[in-house]
């Protein structure tokens, strides 16, 4: 029986996504990103300044660069942090449980014993914990241990977006006169600045529009313990809004609105406590969908038992039932 200790349920430290091609020829998509910010920040910050910077503008470009400070971190947690693989040491654990005649799952992909709700993932080539997708935005795939970041990018992105709008609406009928006129204290010809200022705001505009109900389903799916893979198939995880929360966020709640690491999400991404658990012997079924960028099948259904406390759930068997697709059972 592969068994288990309490310290196994625990996040490993953060570590950097291994470097991969496919990720190398995504990486002109940030550059969208960064045109983004470098559009906002010529009218918010430059033609302000230029105009004449009064309390409230300094307010309200302190208020962006907080804000944009946020975005930026989140951004790169997102892009830089290895959402998470099978560790070695449990995939010793399973070669153990096979040896004593235990069947258990394998990935057909990456040949490696996969735990529930992991998937592989063809544009990294990686079996990753609790994978949600591939964003070419963060050059990154979303999993485990990145996810938080990812939604934290979302939020302040919205954010930022939402409050850029309203401060260069609010600003714009004072600057129209003045943005016309060539002076040398002007970065750009007359017409040049009216287009950026209304590009700025036109584009933020339809960002938003479009962000904001993306971040307020990944929020949701969070909330319920779903990823965009499985969706609402494996709805016995949702073990309630805020144990949800904290296998994304972490346990710490002040943490959670902080685009940094701490102690990282709840868990480790192997082992997932289940509405179905029995406070003896614990049985959590496990659906694993399937999606065009995972390798490891869309109807394998594994069961496992535990007979730990429900806040140290740890799986300490693993039986596969059926196994079709991208799984083997040895």
């Amino acid at each position: 029986m592969p068994e288990s200790s309490t310290d196994e349920a625990q996040a490993e430290p953060w570590q950097c996504a291994p470097y991969h091609t496919q990720r190398c020829n995504a990486a002109p998509t940030p550059l969208i990103v960064i045109l983004l910010i470098g559009l906002n920040y010529i009218p918010l910050v430059l033609f302000c300044v230029n105009y004449g910077a009064d309390g409230g503008r300094i307010v309200g470009i302190v208020v962006f660069h907080v804000l944009l400070a946020f975005v930026v971190v989140s951004w790169s947690y997102t892009c830089c942090t290895d959402p998470g693989t099978p560790p070695e040491s449990w995939q010793r654990q399973m070669a153990a449980a096979v040896a004593r005649g235990e069947n258990v799952p394998v990935c057909r992909r990456s040949g490696l014993y996969k735990p529930p709700r992991s998937h592989f993932d063809s544009v990294t080539q990686r079996l990753t914990l609790n994978m949600d997708h591939f964003c070419p935005w963060v050059v990154n795939t979303v999993g485990f241990y990145n996810r938080k970041f990812f939604m934290l990018f979302l939020a302040y992105a919205n954010l930022t977006l939402g409050f850029c709008v309203i401060f260069l609406v609010c600003q714009a009928p004072g600057m129209w006169d003045w943005l016309f006129n060539d002076g040398p204290q002007h970065w750009f010809p007359g017409i040049v600045n009216v287009i950026l200022l209304c590009a700025a705001i036109g584009i933020d505009a339809v960002l938003v529009l479009v962000l904001c109900p993306f971040a307020l389903f990944h929020i949701g799916m969070a909330a319920r313990n779903e990823t965009t893979i499985e969706g609402s198939s494996n709805a016995h995880y949702n073990v309630g809004m805020m144990h949800n929360l904290r296998s994304v966020f972490g346990r710490r709640v002040w943490t959670w609105w902080l685009p940094l690491y701490f102690s990282g999400p709840d868990g480790n991404g192997i082992y997932w406590p289940s509405t179905k658990d029995q406070p003896q012997a614990r049985v959590a079924s496990v659906h694993v969908g399937g999606s065009s960028s995972s390798g490891c099948g869309n109807r394998d259904v594994y069961q496992w038992t535990s007979s730990l406390p429900a806040e140290n759930q740890n799986a300490t068997e693993m039986h596969a039932v059926s196994a079709s697709d991208g799984d083997a059972i040895p």
